[in-house]
């Protein structure tokens, strides 16, 4: 009794995590309840497919269930009694007997037939695939295969029966090819929004077409592996593997038998960009009016006898301080405990949360390279007294690239900065990353803002005299969130609307402003010299001479 009340508890506080974990606890309870009311395993399997789907689908609805257990019941006899009557219109009886030879293993052999059969077994799931292969192709007895997976006899028939009544239903239909085998889609801006694991992150999983079109055909409703090889004009065995991966990784959650994706998949169209674009620019218009100048106020008195400018350039503390303003003072609260329970831990480490966007092709009234950016990246180190920030936009000459920002070109730069790097051979690797990303100039000079001492960012000079955004700044930003979510959020399938809830409840209009301060001169362009490190400060206990 204590393990069951326990786990009601955490029940009663329903996420999406909290969703998965009910439907891992619940999975067996289920399989045994189906499998009590229909005294047949194909039937019970089809049964808990059926429950579980709808368990799971209406759980990802709720905010809070009281009563759990009588919740899940509830839908299971719903569903018990469609299943019940839909089996009475077309009733089933299933054969323990040894399976009858009739023609089926002339079939094997009839050449005609053999490609397509050979297309409707690889259409088997995998343990019916294998008893089959071992029974008609290699000439096992059930009970040496048995022996061989370790299965009852009778588990071996039932699936060997199965397989051949599913073989003989695939022979007589035509299957359909679905769009993505045909036309594939391309997943682009493949990233993640937390801790990359060892593997990295979404970049490394999707990087394939494979994986990117098994994460699409899943995305709108859950498919089992069959209906998404249809999609992709393929044969399940060769996204078998694939799909393992992406399930034992969080892209993919298994319901019964289907997949549902787990990334939330940007599907852009102009309609909505132009619509999204109209609602940030009106707001950056309003909040460019007043928010910028007292921050440019602000930086005037900044105490900068612990600050290092390359070129004494005070353009790039403009810069810095405005990016900086943006992305860590001007928002709306960002839901951590939201966060926490949507972001998917990872086998190798990773808890993030993983995000693309279709590529898609299409003219637009404006240039969406200038509204793009990457970040704000934080970057630390345990060997020095190092920590950096970073927000990469179109106005530098850096990659669009969370990787290629390091953690250790702060370390290669602190070393430079206390001798420990010269230009000799043991050095010259990490001496030449700081000339080829633009940290280092020409002249050995460090080309990046550097503050003293290295602290907690939110303890550092630069945050202390950030201001916050007044009520009315605060007000509109707000509304912007309200509008973007009534906008946007319906666009996504249905479990993918709380991540795309709260990334906009905290809408991000830094690039926005940006572009109209660029625009009336407020901030100038960068030089080619300096633009390398635009929008970067490293935080450390020593500055360059």
């Amino acid at each position: 009794m204590k393990t069951r009340k326990a786990s009601d508890e955490r029940m009663s506080e329903m996420t999406k995590e909290t969703a998965d974990r009910i439907i891992c606890d619940y999975t067996r309870k289920i399989y045994g309840f189906a499998l009590s009311k229909t005294g047949s395993i194909e039937r019970a399997e089809e049964l808990a497919s059926r429950i579980t789907l709808e368990v799971y689908s209406s759980l990802l609805k709720q905010e809070n269930i009281p009563n759990p257990a009588g919740y899940i019941w509830k839908i299971a006899m719903n569903v018990r009694a469609r299943f019940t009557d839909e089996m009475a219109r077309a009733p089933f009886v299933l054969s323990d007997n040894e399976p009858e030879a009739d023609d089926f293993t002339e079939k094997l052999l009839d050449a005609e037939t053999k490609s397509k059969l050979r297309l409707e077994i690889a259409y088997l799931s995998r343990l019916r695939r294998k008893i089959l292969i071992l029974h008609y192709y290699r000439n096992m007895k059930l009970a040496d295969i048995a022996k061989e997976l370790s299965l009852p006899v009778g588990t071996v028939k039932w699936h060997l029966s199965a397989a051949r009544d599913e073989l003989r239903e695939g022979m007589t239909k035509m299957r359909n090819t679905g769009n993505l085998g045909i036309a594939p889609i391309t997943l682009i801006c493949l990233s993640h929004d937390g801790r990359p694991g060892r593997n990295g992150a979404t970049e490394y999983y999707l990087k394939s077409k494979l994986a990117q079109n098994i994460a699409w055909a899943a995305y709108h409703k859950p498919r089992s592996i069959s209906e998404i090889a249809d999609e992709l004009g393929t044969s399940p065995v060769w996204i078998e593997d694939e799909v393992d991966t992406l399930e034992e990784n969080g892209f993919l959650d298994k319901i019964g038998e289907k997949y549902l994706t787990n990334v939330l998949i940007e599907d852009p169209s102009p309609e909505i960009d132009i619509k999204v674009h109209e609602l940030y620019t009106a707001c950056a218009k309003e909040v460019a009016k007043t928010y910028p100048d007292r921050v440019f106020e602000a930086l005037k008195g900044l105490d900068r006898s612990d600050i290092y400018i390359p070129g004494k350039d005070d353009s790039l503390l403009d810069w810095l301080g405005i990016a900086f303003a943006m992305r860590e003072k001007f928002n709306t609260s960002f839901d951590d405990a939201a966060y926490d329970r949507l972001k998917v831990k990872r086998p190798d480490g990773g808890c993030y949360i993983a995000s693309a966007w279709v590529e898609k092709q299409y003219d637009l009234p404006f240039d969406m390279r200038l509204y793009t950016s990457c970040g704000p990246m934080r970057r630390d180190t345990n060997k020095y007294p190092v920590l950096s920030w970073q927000l990469t936009t179109c106005y530098d000459t850096r990659k669009l690239d969370w990787a290629d920002n390091r953690w250790q070109d702060y370390e290669y730069l602190y070393e430079f900065m206390t001798g420990r790097i010269t230009k000799s051979p043991e050095d010259i690797e990490k001496y030449m990353r700081l000339r080829e990303k633009g940290y280092l100039t020409a002249d050995d000079e460090v080309n990046i803002i550097c503050s003293r001492p290295a602290t907690c960012i939110e303890n550092s000079k630069l945050w202390s005299v950030i201001p916050e955004p007044d009520a009315n700044e605060q007000a509109l930003l707000d509304e912007l969130a309200e509008k973007l979510k009534r906008l946007v959020v319906p666009c996504y399938p249905e479990q993918m609307r709380k991540v795309a809830e709260l990334y906009n409840s905290c809408p991000e209009i830094s690039m926005y402003v940006i572009e109209r301060l660029v625009a009336s001169g407020a901030l100038k362009k960068p030089s080619e010299l300096r633009a390398p490190g635009l929008c970067t400060i490293m935080f450390s206990d020593r500055l360059p001479e």
